[in-house]
């Protein structure tokens, strides 16, 4: 992603804007510089869960007073050995390195991790047997995701200044990332959060990787999720930031039909069904249609 494609949405938004009633409104966050990454695991309290994935549970929790998002790194369905161990703490330290000097507005806050989180939950064993002692602890990003606001409003249509400032945040998101040489690679409305003021935020760099010095490599196997790989992920050729480029393009298709591209439990469908762009619908505007 760079700044000609967020120009180009820029300038999508402004041959549109004489058909919606305007509501310009700006604002204004600021971001502190972390002056240490390493948490006190004393002082953070556990609440409901929020969200589960492969690897990991999050949970609402607090911090010194703040609301978190809390990220607690899950074994599943996996034998917890030493080995296993090992490589789960490989896969958190890395997801650490990768966030913890990230800051931007459309970026989700990272505010620090732990390797040795205590039961100080307000249930009893509200952390399972599965549930590691690694945590990384995020701001806490109030409407939840892009996928269940989209979920919500299936098969609407959302006003076309909501899908260009959609489309806008995740582009400078991606700008940001790109600019820092990170790819983020599993780019998708599950990975986006929305927060009180309906900005976008983008999370979830547990399979992020910093460009070569080539700007190309070769990846051992498929990065990130199906449906939103770009087709020289599926084929095991060179990779670049321009994954997280066809990822966008599937998002904005996704935002702007309220749907999802392809059937989201698709494991039986063959690799080539995934090579396919979605149609995009005739009532599409052009500039939108040119950038999915």
């Amino acid at each position: 992603m760079n700044h000609q494609s967020s120009r180009s949405l820029s300038r999508s938004w402004n041959t549109h804007q004489h058909q919606l009633q305007s509501h310009d409104h700006i604002i204004t966050q600021q971001h502190q510089p972390q002056s240490h990454i390493t948490i006190d695991p004393l002082k953070l309290v556990l609440g409901q869960v929020i969200d589960r994935g492969t690897l990991s549970v999050v949970y609402k929790g607090w911090y010194q007073g703040q609301t978190v998002a809390v990220k607690v790194f899950d074994f599943g369905d996996n034998e917890v050995t030493k080995a296993s161990m090992e490589s789960m703490k490989i896969v958190f330290k890395r997801e650490v390195d990768v966030w913890k000097n990230l800051d931007h507005p459309n970026v989700t806050k990272m505010i620090g991790a732990t390797m040795s989180m205590t039961m100080n939950s307000e249930n009893k064993n509200i952390k399972s047997k599965t549930e590691s002692d690694f945590c990384i602890v995020s701001e806490y990003v109030e409407r939840g995701s892009l996928r269940s606001y989209l979920l919500k409003n299936h098969n609407k249509k959302l006003p076309m200044k909501t899908v260009f400032q959609f489309a806008l945040d995740i582009a400078k998101g991606l700008s940001y990332l790109h600019s820092k040489k990170l790819i983020h690679f599993d780019v998708k409305p599950d990975n986006i959060l929305i927060d009180s003021q309906y900005n976008l935020k983008l999370v979830d760099f547990g399979g992020s990787v910093f460009k070569p010095l080539g700007g190309l490599f070769l990846l051992c196997g498929e990065i990130g999720t199906r449906g939103y790989m770009a087709p020289e992920i599926l084929s095991r050729k060179l990779c670049g930031h321009k994954c997280d480029v066809y990822s966008f393009g599937i998002c904005l298709w996704e935002i702007y039909n309220c749907d999802i591209a392809y059937p989201y439990d698709a494991g039986n469908n063959t690799i080539d069904v995934y090579k396919k762009r979605p149609r995009i619908p005739m009532d599409c505007p052009r500039p939108l249609a040119r950038l999915m």
